[in-house]
């Protein structure tokens, strides 16, 4: 718009330009003054309790006339719940890494919330069936209310739904309508104000610093264009909408432990999507996880239905069955419905501030979401209401599990401490858990006692399933389907991920087979590993290298100043293996009392050695075992970085390996004080080679030359690739053909090129002239239309298997293989031997897919590609991962990989000649 232009442009416009803008703000102030007008009264001719306070007599602003804090949405439940004590209860339910509080705000009828425990040990009763009456469970059926939990803001930048919860609990609370007291006699109301305090905190302090005279609606005023990371994440910037089963933020646990209280039969998760579009509710585009059941799907229609009669009154534009799928399990809708509720999702175009200006000029405004997420919350608890006893019958029904003997067993036998954490993680969110007391056999194959069985046929047992098996497959039509869009360079209609095994995620053997295991006893506790009785006196400690409790308390080690050696060879003592990369700690005055309180905390496990000789392999002495130094860590931040990457990695060494990091904005990467750091992290990014100026390039090869460890994530391999002296000695590749290998050749289908017409000679006079002819049959039809030169096809994420270099330290303590989840389009050639190593590289194309659906024509080009690559510079090492170890905090079976890349180098690096010129393309 003319007015936002610069001034000097305004100025020299003159009269009429300066007419236009007091006429765009003239006009701004008049659409929101209706808009306040119609903030007094949250529905028009509405009958509200005075003795229920309004938000602006407790914060200062009206319902929609400010985007509220999340101190203040705090401030109003307890007000809220101090002047109706009677039919509420608020419950803090969770802290934020910041520490601010996660409540929610349960509602219902003084009849109902008298006896609340009694109905909260009804659905208990309901979600467990098993050995009940089915008499009395007909009573509950009949009797208990329908709890409908209403979850705002995940995303912290998504703010018009945290606003609408408080309309919404204040309607519920103050309106003296029959039709909300029936409501509240059927159903108990739980309203989760933000799921995500921090993100929104980042938000409105963004949002109140650019925001000036009036609210400026253009798509890039500074008040609806975010500053990196932006309000979507939380404090390690993670995307809370894809860690429900995963659970690794504190905010995550709580929300399933709330969930997990009450069992919701309703639960709805309420977003904000693109400006332009309008408002989505169920039911949800497909794919559906298969584990969801057909009456699901026919509640969800119900709900959607009863949205659309609201909406169609109100005069609202909505859409349905479109872009949200019911899929992948971590989503606030998914994960519910494989509990059993009818799980909903609700999108509305976001203002992103007070307004916003679609594409076609026209405006939404912050009150507009508010208003349509307080019609669909309205219109979701009176169809609830009505659908009371239908609901409960079909939780009941879904609850009394799948007719499936299958039993998944984790053996607790490599890396006990990985599949400890899996076991109570299914634990966590309501999976019941067996633990084999002794040693017994099952699936063909002998088990030690400590391993865990999960059966499918129990109350989560959908659930157990899809997180347990290799793969959870949708409808092959939906994927042959996709393959056709791919083939023709459409989208595919996939949202996230399609691989997300927890086995694999965790990298823990799991099997299956029909088993009788409920007479093993249930696991309430993780059993902890004793803690190890050190003898001061020994000559060393040795810790086996392998398990991520070992890099824990290597990690805690190197804090505490202990020296700490590294074998890079095996070795046996005393009748112990200890494979490469083990940890040899010598004796000295209370290192002994050191690492007991290590092994304590970390559950590692820590031998004395009383005499230095190894029966086997490497001795303490050697040349092959060196000394660890004490790395400081340094984390690209800030812009151009990908917040979920940069956060990632930040939460994996912090807060799973215990060990400090000092994220580093990318324009500082030109500092002469990066050598402080020995080892960089560039997190995933595509703009590192506009971002970063050539001093800092520069800056980057020498302080790698002079001794650090870089390491690159996902696209900054290609930025350290492609540089005019490049860092990594890879390449990224083209797209090859569409079709399987070539059965004389071997190869990929060729390329596309070699069977499209040729292109004429450069020398040519007119190279925009004919050409020669060529005749296409159904083989080379597509090959002719194919670009020349295009990206592999995209991966949504599938999980596949990568194969370990044994001779490299970097796959020191890693098992032969390894799952890696694969997104994106990123394959590179292989390291030549000359350059440096291929660490981790895919697995052959028949043998590749581990979970998920991987496109046909993608496994034969990612076939014996590099996954993760090393390669000397200088007197320091890059370390390439081009595939992201660090996403979404879930791939545990990675860890230790990372703690060889931070920790191991500082022990490795040897003298090279002085580095080459530096240079960028």
């Amino acid at each position: 718009m003319a007015g936002l232009r610069r001034d000097a442009e305004v100025t020299a416009a003159g009269p009429c330009r300066e007419r236009r803008r007091r006429w765009l703000s003239g006009l701004l102030l008049a659409l929101l003054a209706p808009l306040a007008a119609a903030g007094e009264a949250v529905l028009p001719g509405m009958d509200y309790d005075p003795a229920i306070p309004r938000l602006d007599a407790v914060v200062g602003h009206g319902f929609g006339d400010d985007i509220t804090a999340p101190a203040d949405l705090a401030r109003y439940l307890e007000a809220l719940a101090a002047a109706a004590p009677e039919r509420t209860r608020l419950v803090e339910y969770a802290r934020s890494w910041q520490g601010r509080p996660l409540h929610y705000l349960l509602i219902g009828s003084r009849e109902n919330m008298a006896r609340l425990d009694d109905i909260r040990a009804g659905i208990q009763r309901l979600a467990d069936p098993r050995g009940a009456d089915d008499a009395a469970l007909e009573r509950l059926v009949e009797e208990l209310p329908a709890v409908v939990w209403l979850a705002h803001g995940v995303h912290g930048d998504e703010i018009s739904s945290p606003e609408a919860a408080l309309v919404t609990a204040y309607h519920l609370l103050a309106a003296r309508d029959p039709a909300v007291a029936a409501w509240l006699d059927h159903t108990l109301v739980a309203i989760d104000p933000t799921q995500n305090p921090d993100g929104r905190a980042r938000f409105v302090h963004h949002y109140q610093a650019s925001r000036g005279l009036v609210p400026q609606p253009s798509p890039i005023a500074a008040e609806r264009a975010q500053a990196w990371p932006g309000g979507r994440f939380n404090h390690y910037l993670f995307d809370m909408n894809r860690d429900w089963f995963a659970m690794t933020q504190p905010e995550v646990r709580g929300r399933v432990r709330a969930f997990l209280d009450y069992y919701p039969l309703v639960h709805v998760d309420l977003h904000e999507m693109g400006t332009d579009s309008s408002y989505y509710f169920p039911p949800p585009a497909v794919p559906w996880n298969p584990h969801l059941t057909g009456p699901q799907r026919a509640m969800l229609e119900t709900f959607g239905r009863g949205n659309a009669a609201a909406f169609d009154r109100a005069g609202y534009r909505y859409f349905t069955g479109e872009v949200y799928d019911a899929y992948y399990p971590g989503y606030g809708d998914t994960w519910p419905a494989l509990q059993g509720s009818a799980g909903m999702t609700f999108e509305m175009a976001s203002a992103r501030g007070l307004l916003g200006q679609r594409s076609d000029g026209s405006l939404v405004s912050y009150r507009d979401g508010v208003r349509r997420h307080v019609t669909a919350s309205l219109a979701t608890i009176a169809t609830a209401a009505g659908q009371r006893a239908r609901l409960l019958g079909e939780f009941l029904a879904y609850r009394r599990g799948p007719d499936d003997g299958a039993v998944f067993f984790l053996p607790r036998r490599r890396d006990p401490g990985r599949v400890d954490a899996l076991a109570g993680l299914l634990r966590d969110q309501g999976v019941e858990v067996r633990r084999l007391a002794a040693p017994g056999r099952y699936c063909g194959e002998a088990l030690p006692a400590g391993s865990y069985a999960v059966a499918a046929a129990q109350p989560a047992g959908r659930l157990a399933t899809t997180l347990l098996a290799a793969d959870s497959p949708a409808d092959a039509g939906f994927w042959a389907e996709q393959e056709r869009r791919a083939a023709k360079r459409l989208p595919v209609e996939v949202y996230d991920v399609v691989g997300w095994s927890l086995p694999q995620l965790h990298d823990v053997e799991v099997l299956s087979c029909d088993a009788r295991v409920g007479g093993l006893p249930r696991l309430d506790d993780i059993p902890s590993r004793a803690a190890p009785a050190l003898d001061p006196q020994a000559v060393a400690y040795l810790v086996p290298w392998g398990e991520r409790a070992s890099a824990r308390l290597l990690a805690g080690a190197l804090r505490a100043g202990l020296t700490v050696r590294a074998a890079a060879e095996p070795f046996e003592h005393d009748g112990g293996r200890y494979p490469r990369g083990s940890l040899i700690l010598p004796g000295g005055e209370g290192v002994a009392d050191a690492l007991t309180g290590l092994a304590e905390t970390t559950g590692a496990t820590v031998s004395a050695a009383l005499a230095s000789w190894t029966g086997a392999g490497v001795d303490f002495g050697s040349e092959r075992v060196s000394t660890l130094r004490q790395p400081h860590v340094a984390l690209a931040w800030d812009a151009p970085t990908e917040p979920t990457s940069a956060g990632a990695w930040r939460y994996l060494l912090e807060r799973k390996l215990d060990y400090p990091v000092a994220p580093v904005r990318t324009r500082d990467l030109d500092s002469a004080w990066l050598d402080q750091f020995d080892v960089l992290v560039l997190p995933a990014s595509e703009g590192y080679a506009d971002a970063l100026s050539d001093d800092a390039v520069a800056n980057l090869q020498r302080w790698v030359h002079r001794g650090g460890t870089l390491i690159a994530v996902a696209d900054a391999v290609e930025f350290l690739a492609t540089l005019e002296t490049p860092l990594l000695d890879t390449a990224p590749e083209w797209r090859v053909g569409d079709g399987a290998a070539d059965e004389e050749t071997g190869e990929a289908g060729g390329s596309d090129q070699a069977t499209a017409p040729a292109a004429p000679d450069a020398g040519e006079e007119d190279p925009r002239g004919p050409v020669p002819g060529a005749v296409l049959d159904a083989d080379t039809a597509a090959a002719a239309v194919a670009p020349e030169e295009e990206r592999p096809p995209e991966v949504p994420g599938v999980l596949v298997q990568a194969e370990v270099d044994p001779d490299h330290w970097l796959g020191a303590g890693l098992p032969a293989r390894l799952p890696l989840m694969l997104t994106g389009d990123r394959i590179f050639t292989p390291l030549r031997l000359d350059k440096g190593t291929n660490v981790l590289r895919f697995a052959a194309a028949e043998e590749l897919a581990a979970g998920g659906r991987l496109w046909d024509g993608a496994a034969a080009q990612l076939a014996f590609k590099p996954a993760v690559v090393a390669q000397p510079a200088g007197r320091g090492l890059v370390i390439g991962f081009v595939v992201d170890p660090a996403f979404r905090g879930m791939m545990d079976g990675l860890d230790v990989l990372v703690a060889n890349a931070v920790f191991l180098a500082t022990g490795t690096a040897v003298p090279v000649p002085p580095p080459p010129p530096l240079n960028r393309r």
